[in-house]
């Protein structure tokens, strides 16, 4: 007989964030049965208000929406499983549930910040100094994870950091999942989102998708790209998909790119359209990936399933998905310079007898790479962990 799963989380974040796709992917698997034995009705969540204020979004989260998901668990309702979706939302697992309960953990950047020091350059992974609400909300999110049952770490890394924090709960590695046929290279030719007009006009395409927060270096990757000649910064075009302005006050990443010399860089906030998204990856030489930390990195995985080639900083833990020649040492701006020269090359030789705008030919190897990643694999692995509870 199948099973049921109580799926929570707090607010309904969109699927174009990291841990809103990984929630979206884990329900719909359930929902359609490819976690065998086990299935979910709905998911426990809420709508995020654009004008809700401090103290009703405070209310709901500490207090009324705990209660809701206590009484979901302690109902007639045929749960087997409660399963927390994400770790910013571990309080909601009830004191003394009668069901067990498992957390995915995607990181523990703000649960435990630290400073990260490569090369002259130090930086902020999550928040330094949280105000006193959000330092007491740290401390419901810590016990939560407590109270689990069993954590799902998506990374090597992050099961490594949960071992440490939380010694005596049960962690398992569970990598996250991708439907890796659906990002399917489609012809280009014609296709209005990549019109000159927009952008992308016959030059060295460059993507560079992620927020604006300190850990992504986006400061880095400008001062790269700046200190490239002139005459290959001017085929040059960057496009970064994410949240332009600097979450800690600081300079916007299109004011970073400016203050280096960057000849040509569009923001194109963080709410393009999944159809834009992938057109670019297929229109763009390669993916830039500075960034000094993450939870599990969908962007570098998600060009791959495209077969768009990924220069990636060998940090953790974006470097458990890319084959090792994508990796690049985070510090050494020689060697990134070095790396994106060889993109630009390979596209003016591509490129300079074609008298029409030709995009590049997507990777087959890596298409196959990225096939260890598919959402398959998931939810065989997750039929596993809802089993050993």
């Amino acid at each position: 007989m199948t099973k049921r799963v109580l799926l929570v989380r707090g607010g309904a974040l969109g699927n174009n964030t990291g841990i809103g796709s990984a929630h979206h992917n884990l329900a719909a698997s359930l929902s359609s049965g490819d976690i065998a034995g086990w299935s979910t009705d709905a998911s426990c969540e809420y709508k995020i208000g654009k004008r809700i204020n401090p103290f009703s979004r405070l209310y709901k989260r500490w207090f009324s929406h705990p209660r809701k998901v206590e009484r979901l668990t302690r109902g007639q309702n045929g749960f087997n499983v409660v399963h927390i979706t994400d770790q910013e939302q571990a309080h909601l697992i009830p004191k003394d549930g009668p069901l067990p309960s498992v957390v995915t953990v995607h990181d523990v950047f703000h649960l435990f910040p630290q400073r990260i020091t490569l090369g002259e350059e130090t930086i902020d992974v999550g928040e330094q100094k949280p105000g006193w609400f959000r330092r007491r909300d740290l401390q419901k999110l810590r016990d939560g994870l407590s109270r689990a049952n069993l954590l799902v770490c998506d990374s090597q890394a992050t099961l490594s950091a949960c071992q440490e924090h939380f010694p005596s709960v049960p962690s398992v590695c569970v990598p996250l999942g991708l439907n890796i046929a659906a990002f399917a290279p489609v012809s280009q030719q014609g296709t209005e989102i990549l019109s000159p007009a927009r952008g992308f006009s016959k030059m060295c395409h460059l993507l560079i998708v992620g927020s604006h927060a300190p850990r992504k270096r986006l400061a880095f990757i400008s001062k790269v790209i700046g200190e490239l000649p002139d005459e290959v910064k001017q085929h040059i075009h960057v496009h970064h998909v994410g949240n332009d302005s600097c979450p800690y006050g600081g300079l916007s990443a299109s004011e970073l790119a400016r203050k280096h010399s960057v000849t040509h860089w569009t923001s194109h906030g963080g709410k393009v359209s999944n159809e834009a998204l992938m057109h670019m990856r297929f229109a763009s030489e390669a993916l830039l990936f500075p960034s000094a930390s993450e939870g599990f990195g969908y962007p570098p995985l998600e060009a791959m399933a495209t077969g768009t080639p990924v220069l990636c900083a060998d940090l953790p833990s974006h470097n458990e998905l890319m084959p090792e020649e994508s990796c690049l040492r985070p510090e050494d701006r020689e060697a990134w310079k070095e790396a994106i020269l060889s993109v630009y090359s390979n596209w003016q030789n591509r490129t300079k007898t074609d008298t029409e705008h030709m995009w590049p030919k997507p990777r087959s190897g890596l298409i196959e790479f990225a096939t260890r990643f598919d959402q398959s694999r998931f939810c065989s692995r997750m039929a596993d962990v809802y089993e050993s509870l």
